[in-house]
């Protein structure tokens, strides 16, 4: 039931929304990070409107963008008409069956799914890198009704990437308040 209301509500906010006239600027982390990225297969975790696509196009091929609303990724379709390599999936990327040293890079933006993201090393091909920016712990005191399955802990990030290397992990300072990490399978 919860996938369902999930897909409903992200319909509902593509549809409704201001997002979608234009496409999504790459993501600072890809920016600061994409001198190390050694191309492949790349996977855009809830892709939305394609923000991790922004941050590899032209890097990575073929791009697979997953998303569980098919609004979002009606809308990235045609943001993204005429880019070669893309496979768009409309579904649940945490229960899809992904095999193993697939990706050159992983990115989750916007999106917090730990057990999905407790496969993401074996996903990796050495060398490969996951993108992440999702809710901070500190967010809680802005809105305490936040589901905890939302929030990003760096201690548990870090756990997941122990045997790969962590090139950045930090918040913002500003609300909402956001957790940002960088890792690379060795």
């Amino acid at each position: 039931m919860a996938l369902r209301d999930d897909r409903l509500k992200w319909n509902r906010r593509y549809r409704d929304g201001e997002a979608g006239v234009r496409r999504p600027e790459p993501h600072p982390l890809a920016l600061q990070w994409r001198h190390l990225w050694r191309g492949g297969a790349m996977l855009d975790a809830a892709c939305g409107l394609g923000r991790g696509l922004a941050s590899a196009c032209g890097r990575f091929d073929p791009l697979y963008a997953v998303d569980l609303s098919e609004v979002a990724v009606a809308r990235a379709r045609e943001l993204w008409r005429g880019t070669a390599g893309i496979r768009w999936i409309v579904g649940d990327v945490g229960a899809l069956a992904w095999p193993t040293s697939r990706f050159g890079l992983v990115c989750a933006f916007g999106f917090t799914d730990i057990p999905f993201f407790r496969q993401i090393p074996r996903m990796l091909r050495s060398g490969g890198m996951f993108l992440y920016e999702g809710f901070a712990p500190r967010q809680k005191t802005v809105k305490p009704a936040l589901n905890p399955d939302w929030i990003g802990e760096p201690e548990v990030l870090r756990a997941i990437f122990a045997e790969g290397e962590v090139l950045h992990c930090s918040e913002s300072e500003e609300p909402p308040f956001r957790t940002r990490f960088a890792a690379v399978l060795a």
